[in-house]
């Protein structure tokens, strides 16, 4: 036996060795919060859907898999029990030395998933990395985005399902479905529009920090909604790592 453990997935359970001996030049890190999800909903919502998706896709694209951020900034949920937050800036910083810290040791590609809506500063972040480093390439993926996702209609309820709705009860009934509350699912829509939470705390417009319709939700849809984001976030990858290498290979050398 060389000690090695046989897994899926290199992640941060492997020792030096071990991922020096496989050399990956692609790592995987998602970016999750800590923050309310309503009365049925664990604070952890978007931190075990993350970790799952990442792990998925890291195997799918044989990419190194580090652990998830955790604690994201999620101001806009304050005021509510569980719910902790960073400041934007650092943010900002940790997805910097992090991506930097790959560079130096040989990583060219990175990954970064989003498992929280409200991580805005990343979109920055990633694009001074890729603009200042044009031999590092990282892409910057929404999992529940539309282009991801597909065109398939898995969700059934009417209005913008946000927070803690249809889609996130449905994922946490199929991925960790003793951490639902069933007894205690909400359904609210607010009179406002999403943009609304740039001006005040989500508790203003959703009593209950819920915003879409949980009783709809199901574990079936929440597997085929899984499903669909870890097969669209693997084909954004592979399809715009191609493209970005292609691109980076038009453009003249004394211009970069």
């Amino acid at each position: 036996m060389n000690g090695q453990v046989n897994r899926l997935v290199l992640d941060w359970r492997a020792a030096s060795p071990e991922i020096a001996a496989k050399a990956p030049d692609m790592a995987v890190l998602n970016l999750a919060s800590t923050e309310q999800h309503g009365p049925h909903l664990p604070v952890g919502t978007d931190l075990i859907i993350g970790q799952h998706l990442a792990r998925a896709v890291a195997e799918r694209l044989g990419a190194y898999l580090l652990p998830s951020i955790p604690i994201g900034t999620c101001q806009e949920h304050m005021g509510r029990a569980g719910t902790v937050w960073i400041g934007p800036e650092t943010l900002y910083a940790l997805v910097r030395d992090i991506a930097l810290s790959l560079r130096a040791q040989g990583f060219s590609r990175i990954v970064v998933i989003t498992s929280h809506g409200g991580l805005w500063v990343v979109k920055p972040a990633v694009r001074e990395l890729n603009l200042n480093f044009p031999d590092l390439t990282v892409l910057l993926v929404d999992p529940y985005a539309p282009a991801i996702v597909g065109s398939e209609r898995v969700l059934e309820g009417p209005g913008i399902d946000l927070h803690a709705g249809e889609a996130e009860t449905s994922l946490i009934l199929h991925l960790d479905p003793a951490g639902v509350h069933v007894d205690c699912l909400v359904d609210w829509q607010p009179a406002v529009g999403r943009e609304f939470l740039d001006y005040v705390p989500v508790a203003s417009v959703c009593p209950d920090g819920v915003w879409g319709r949980a009783t709809l939700a199901t574990a079936e849809k929440g597997r085929r909604l899984f499903a669909l984001m870890v097969d669209g976030t693997v084909r954004y990858c592979s399809q715009s790592f191609a493209k970005a290498a292609e691109l980076k290979g038009a453009i003249p050398e004394g211009s970069r």
